[in-house]
Protein backbone atom coordinates (compact mmCIF):
# COMPACT_ATOMS: atom_id res chain seq x y z
CA UNK A 1 0.00 0.00 0.00
CA UNK A 2 2.45 2.35 -0.89
CA UNK A 3 -0.11 5.28 -2.01
CA UNK A 4 -1.53 5.04 1.13
CA UNK A 5 2.16 6.47 2.85
CA UNK A 6 2.17 9.31 -0.15
CA UNK A 7 -1.34 10.23 0.75
CA UNK A 8 -2.78 13.80 0.75
CA UNK A 9 -3.65 13.59 4.26
CA UNK A 10 -0.56 13.86 5.45
CA UNK A 11 0.26 16.97 3.76
CA UNK A 12 -2.69 18.24 5.60
CA UNK A 13 -0.83 17.10 8.94
CA UNK A 14 -3.70 14.17 9.95
CA UNK A 15 -1.58 12.47 12.73
CA UNK A 16 -3.16 9.50 12.26
CA UNK A 17 -5.22 7.40 9.72
CA UNK A 18 -6.28 4.05 9.49
CA UNK A 19 -7.03 1.32 6.82
CA UNK A 20 -9.35 -1.35 7.83
CA UNK A 21 -9.11 -4.62 5.16
CA UNK A 22 -11.70 -6.38 5.83
CA UNK A 23 -11.18 -9.21 3.33
CA UNK A 24 -7.55 -9.60 4.96
CA UNK A 25 -8.78 -9.04 8.72
CA UNK A 26 -5.99 -6.24 9.32
CA UNK A 27 -5.46 -2.92 10.01
CA UNK A 28 -3.16 -0.33 7.85
CA UNK A 29 -1.74 2.00 10.66
CA UNK A 30 -0.42 5.55 9.46
CA UNK A 31 1.05 7.89 12.01
CA UNK A 32 3.14 10.87 11.72
CA UNK A 33 3.09 12.88 9.00
CA UNK A 34 6.18 14.69 7.05
CA UNK A 35 6.49 16.24 3.99
CA UNK A 36 7.01 12.66 1.95
CA UNK A 37 4.36 10.77 3.59
CA UNK A 38 3.73 9.29 6.86
CA UNK A 39 7.16 8.09 8.92
CA UNK A 40 5.36 5.28 10.49
CA UNK A 41 3.45 2.75 9.38
CA UNK A 42 2.18 -0.32 10.49
CA UNK A 43 0.17 -3.60 9.68
CA UNK A 44 -1.30 -5.10 12.15
CA UNK A 45 -3.20 -8.29 12.48
CA UNK A 46 -6.75 -8.89 13.98
CA UNK A 47 -5.74 -9.94 17.36
CA UNK A 48 -3.79 -7.05 18.31
CA UNK A 49 -5.13 -4.14 20.66
CA UNK A 50 -4.48 -0.12 19.61
CA UNK A 51 -5.21 3.18 20.91
CA UNK A 52 -5.52 6.32 18.93
CA UNK A 53 -2.72 8.96 19.54
CA UNK A 54 -5.51 11.43 20.14
CA UNK A 55 -6.73 9.20 22.66
CA UNK A 56 -4.14 6.98 24.46
CA UNK A 57 -6.06 5.86 27.15
CA UNK A 58 -8.65 4.20 24.64
CA UNK A 59 -8.25 0.92 23.66
CA UNK A 60 -9.84 -0.51 20.49
CA UNK A 61 -9.38 -4.09 19.19
CA UNK A 62 -8.86 -4.68 15.95
CA UNK A 63 -11.22 -8.22 15.90
CA UNK A 64 -14.54 -6.16 17.19
CA UNK A 65 -13.83 -3.37 14.08
CA UNK A 66 -14.45 -6.82 11.82
CA UNK A 67 -17.42 -9.46 11.12
CA UNK A 68 -17.35 -12.43 13.26
CA UNK A 69 -16.50 -15.56 11.30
Amino acid sequence: MGWATRAPSSQRRIIEYWILDVNGRKLYMYRLPSPDGYDSESILAEDVTISPLAFGDCAIAIRELLRKI
